[in-house]
């Protein structure tokens, strides 16, 4: 199954079409296939299973399937870039997924084809390939995979040649580095209707005094990501998606109009990212139902293990709330004192408290009974600034409550649990 083309052109490319399916645009893997596959997993995405996602699911891949090197950071073994080639290739082959060219592929064909005249290694020769300076003198970690007399790394070399340099979904478009408008346009004379690069033109690629040299070091190898006013970014109109920049921080759309998916893969402990742009949403934006800015805020990144924010601040709260307890003063109380003093919690956190608001509904008796034991705690202490704190955080990060009267429903608690407290301190 390959690509299908709208017979019009946007702003001078060929507009790709995808039906009625979300795309979702994956990051730099780096030869993780450990990662794609965990990944895949997290979206439920099998191509052996019909039920799966895949019946409402394209994938996009933004270039750099390969390492350009080995990293420091992690195991030789972890990558494994035959088998993941092999594993895209099918996606992309049986219609699954579209493939971005990445600057490693970019270099990896460089390193590896011959000038047709001088039959030198493009790189090699004088006119370098992008950003020179940045190649290793032993070529690609990739290359260092086969022995020189093993012809099957062309088979590679070959595809990457036939990878897409963009790719125009008209409401979304995709690029490895960075969509420059202008670029975009001159290359045109040198791709494919699918995009890729022709055939004639890959000597032209290398050598840096050739305007196409030029053109495929913006796409393919821009060397900024902050936006700044000159930043060909800067005025996107249709949201770009990009990879290439190994960011560190978070998964968040740079902007309304701009979102990178490189989240450093290649390390041990960072995921392989995605974010998911769902045609319901483009569809939203088509009927004007959301403001005219609001264009990838209505996507979603996807990363294996993926906390909510609901989920992390309700782990914080509860962790926070167990060192509050755990450093509290030991009292001095009988062991029939504190039982009776915290049957006195248990009524009072049932009848009085009650932030689900179920009193007098017997079902619910129980609820809050995990509670009594570090409530009594802190009651004991006699601090009801504290108590009362305690008590509005449980409700509102750990159970999840909120009402208007909850506020003053727990002043009125820790008032009285203290007063409660201090006569059984007493006895």
């Amino acid at each position: 199954m390959g690509m299908q083309f709208l017979n019009t052109q946007v702003s001078g490319t060929q507009v790709t079409q995808v039906g009625n399916v979300s795309l979702y645009f994956i990051g730099d893997i780096y030869g993780r296939l450990d990662k794609l596959t965990d990944l895949l997993a997290e979206i439920d995405f099998d191509i052996d299973d019909p039920q799966s996602s895949i019946q409402f699911v394209k994938l996009v891949f933004c270039g750099n399937l390969i390492a350009s090197h080995q990293p420091a950071q992690t195991d030789a073994a972890a990558i494994e870039h035959i088998a993941l080639l092999n594993f895209i290739k099918r996606l992309v082959d049986e219609g699954y997924a579209y493939c971005l060219l990445g600057i490693n592929e970019f270099n990896a064909i460089g390193w590896s084809k011959h000038h047709p005249i001088t039959d030198e290694p493009l790189v090699s020769a004088s006119k370098l390939a992008l950003n020179s300076d940045s190649l290793s003198q032993q070529g690609p970690f990739f290359l260092s995979l086969f022995d020189p007399a093993d012809e099957s790394i062309y088979q590679w070399i070959d595809w990457f040649m036939s990878l897409p340099l963009f790719l125009d979904f008209g409401h979304i478009r995709a690029v490895h580095a960075c969509w420059d408008q202008q670029t975009i346009t001159a290359l045109a004379p040198y791709i494919e209707p699918s995009h890729a690069l022709s055939q004639q033109y890959w000597p032209c690629a290398f050598d840096k005094d050739h305007s196409l040299n030029h053109a495929l070091n913006i796409i393919l190898n821009y060397p900024t990501f902050e936006l700044t006013e000159q930043h060909p970014h800067y005025l996107l109109t249709v949201p770009v998606i990009v990879a290439h920049y190994p960011l560190d921080s978070f998964p968040d759309i740079q902007n309304e109009y701009l979102a990178c998916v490189n989240y450093n893969a290649a390390v041990a402990n960072y995921p392989l990212v995605s974010f998911a742009w769902h045609q319901g949403r483009k569809k939203q934006l088509e009927d004007a139902c959301v403001s005219d800015n609001a264009q990838l805020s209505l996507g979603e990144f996807c990363f294996i293990d993926q906390p909510t924010p609901e989920e992390q601040i309700a782990s914080g709260v509860e962790a926070l709330l167990a060192m509050m307890i755990k450093q509290l003063p030991k009292v001095d109380i009988s062991p029939e004192a504190l039982c009776q003093f915290q049957q006195q919690v248990d009524l009072c956190l049932w009848q009085d408290w009650d932030p689900s608001e179920q009193f007098p509904n017997a079902r619910y008796r129980n609820q809050y009974q995990t509670f009594i034991e570090p409530i009594a705690q802190l009651a004991l202490a006699m601090d009801s600034e504290q108590l009362c704190a305690y008590l509005a955080i449980l409700a509102r990060y750990q159970l999840e409550i909120e009402n208007d009267n909850l506020e003053n429903r727990c002043l009125k608690v820790a008032f009285k649990l203290t007063r409660l407290a201090a006569h059984a301190l007493k006895h």
